[in-house]
C-alpha cells in the first residue's frame, strides 16, 4: 500500500474511533505517545489528525489540562496512602506526577520563579531630580493665615 494511502486508511481510523474517545483517554492519564502507540500512528499524521478539523486543537488542549488534574490527583492519593515502607519508591511516583502536570498545566508549577530586577542608579537621580524640581519650580503658597 503507497503510503500516501496507509496515512488516509490511519486517518479514517482516527475519525472512525472519534475524538471523544481519543481525548477520553488522553484525559484520563494516557499518554499522547502511548495512544498513538497503540493505534499504530506516528506523530506528524498525530499532528496532522489533530489540525484538520476546526477547533480540535482546543479540545485537544483541553483534555491535556484534564490530564494534568489526573496526574495531580494521582499524586495527593499517592502521597496520602504511603506506607513506611513504599515511601521512598512512593516519593518518585509523587515527584514523577508532579513533574507531568506541571507540564500539562503551568497551574500545577510549584517551582519558585527567580525574579530579576535592574534598577539603575541614574535613573533614580533623574527621577529624583525631576521631582524635585518640580517642588522647587513650584509656586509657593503663603499657609499662615490672618487669624493667628
Amino acid at each position: 500500500m503507497a503510503r500516501s494511502a496507509l496515512a488516509k486508511q490511519k486517518l479514517a481510523e482516527l475519525d472512525e474511533l472519534g475524538e471523544d474517545e481519543i481525548f477520553d483517554r488522553i484525559a484520563s492519564g494516557t499518554s499522547m505517545r502511548q495512544v498513538t502507540r497503540d493505534l499504530g500512528v506516528g506523530h506528524k499524521l498525530w499532528y496532522r489528525w489533530i489540525d484538520a478539523v476546526s477547533g480540535r486543537r482546543a479540545r485537544y488542549d483541553g483534555a491535556l489540562m484534564e490530564a494534568a488534574h489526573f496526574y495531580a490527583d494521582r499524586a495527593v492519593q499517592t502521597a496520602q496512602q504511603t506506607e513506611p515502607s513504599t515511601a521512598n519508591a512512593d516519593r518518585l511516583k509523587v515527584d514523577t506526577d508532579k513533574w507531568l502536570a506541571s507540564k500539562l498545566n503551568q497551574q500545577y508549577d510549584t517551582r519558585q520563579r527567580d525574579v530579576a530586577i535592574n534598577i539603575s542608579v541614574s535613573d533614580l537621580h533623574a527621577q529624583a531630580a525631576q521631582l524635585l524640581g518640580d517642588v522647587v519650580d513650584a509656586e509657593a503658597e503663603d499657609v499662615t493665615g490672618d487669624d493667628a
